[in-house]
């Protein structure tokens, strides 16, 4: 549900690039799509589509990546799926009432947790392949990174600070309209004071942004040519790194991000309405049902 850590996502810039690697089939259903189910059957397309865009994959190796995709998808679909339902049934049970922020927040660790499992079911597979990656492809990479943080860049560390608010309201803005339905202009008002409360440090997550980047490309360096054996470990240890940063001042202020967030989103639910909290249930309902669905289809 974007609308929980939409601070903490805008500040996660870093994530993009590794995050989307390990998580993009699981969390196309979770991103505001309008259509779940043809895009979680499509989430092998997509992420191949994105990968070789950053890559640039031979015949060979485009092979190799569709069918290791493939195989990732149909386990996150029989494995994966039914758990998370579970995980938003327990989430619809609980919005018609109030909201604790340890509660939003252990949703929240909840989720870090099957992406942490999504990231070490993936390594096999990039092990297979990101040793064989040339030289050229790596460069590739680096500058398509560099493209997405110059993007980055201008949209949060240039931005003035009023911008910036502007711009994470706008954000915030159409999440409530998706799972709440509207919002009132009294909780605009609430939404921005909230997002002006919040404790941003762009520059410190913009050396964040540039450290996992760089980590990307070092690591996909230093496995060239080892056999997939001795590079799982090591794309391993890169997956944990785009999850949770080595930098302990990092940690420490996505972590603040992340309180924040938490007491943000139980602050807001409990200024919303009797209808705007059946709105919200009835849309977890209705992911609830589509994830059903795709969990028990045959591939």
């Amino acid at each position: 549900m974007p609308f929980f850590f939409t601070s903490l996502r805008a500040q996660l810039g870093g994530f993009a690039a590794c995050g989307r690697i390990i998580g993009a089939a699981c969390v196309l259903f979770l991103a505001g799509c309008g259509a779940i189910v043809p895009a979680y059957n499509n989430a092998p397309f997509i992420v191949h589509w994105w990968l070789d865009g950053y890559a640039d994959f031979d015949a060979t190796q485009s092979a190799r990546v569709k069918a290791d995709l493939a195989q990732l998808h149909l386990w996150h679909r029989k494995e994966d799926l039914p758990r998370v339902a579970l995980m938003l049934q327990t989430v619809q049970a609980a919005v018609p009432g109030e909201l604790q922020a340890e509660q939003v927040c252990g949703w929240y660790h909840e989720g870090l947790d099957y992406a942490r499992a999504l990231a070490q079911r993936s390594a096999p597979a990039l092990a297979a392949t990101v040793p064989g990656l040339r030289p050229a492809q790596t460069e590739r990479v680096r500058r398509e990174l560099a493209k997405s943080a110059k993007t980055w860049r201008g949209k949060w560390l240039d931005a003035r600070p009023s911008e910036q608010i502007d711009q994470r309201l706008d954000k915030a803005l159409d999440n409530v309209k998706t799972w709440y339905g509207s919002a009132s202009p009294a909780q605009a008002v609430l939404l921005r004071s909230q997002l002006e409360a919040t404790p941003y440090d762009t520059a410190m997550a913009w050396a964040e942004l540039q450290r996992r980047h760089n980590d990307i490309v070092d690591t996909m360096e230093t496995v060239r040519g080892q056999t997939p054996q001795r590079a799982q470990a090591l794309i391993e240890a890169l997956l944990e790194r785009s999850l949770v940063s080595p930098d302990p001042a990092y940690r420490a202020y996505a972590q603040r991000i992340i309180s924040s967030d938490c007491a943000h989103l139980a602050e807001f639910h409990a200024n919303t309405s009797v209808a705007q909290r059946r709105h919200f249930a009835d849309k977890l309902a209705a992911y609830v049902r589509d994830l059903q669905r795709l969990a028990a289809q045959l591939p």
